[in-house]
């Protein structure tokens, strides 16, 4: 009776402790989930450009409920900046937005 209750707490115990590790994430899909964050990144911060210059041209000739739609545009994309610079930051990325801008500017002027 006593080896029965001694295996049984054996196997409690071993079953804790395999319930408690955790499977390492690979880093090769940690890799690809940052590049393509940043990718996102990168062009949700074009978009936005994109769509202030546009905003600007607008107004310059009167048209304020295309620029108004411009706005709400600029809004969106500005949410979707957040988000990606917050899982990028999550990932290990410092200062991820900056970042994106350095990258934009080098690739348009290499």
């Amino acid at each position: 009776m006593k080896k029965l209750t001694i295996a049984f707490a054996a196997l409690l115990l071993s079953i804790g402790a395999f319930a408690q590790t955790t499977t390492p994430q690979t880093t090769t899909s940690a890799q690809t989930d940052k590049k393509q964050d940043m990718k996102d990144l990168r062009k949700d911060e074009k978009n936005v450009r994109h769509d202030k210059r546009m905003r600007n041209y607008d107004l310059k000739h009167g048209d304020k409920v295309a620029a108004k739609k411009e706005n709400k545009d600029i809004r969106a994309d500005d949410k979707e900046i957040k988000s990606d610079a917050k899982d990028l930051r999550k990932d290990g990325v410092k200062h991820p937005v900056k970042r994106a801008g350095h990258q934009m500017h080098h690739h348009n002027h290499k």
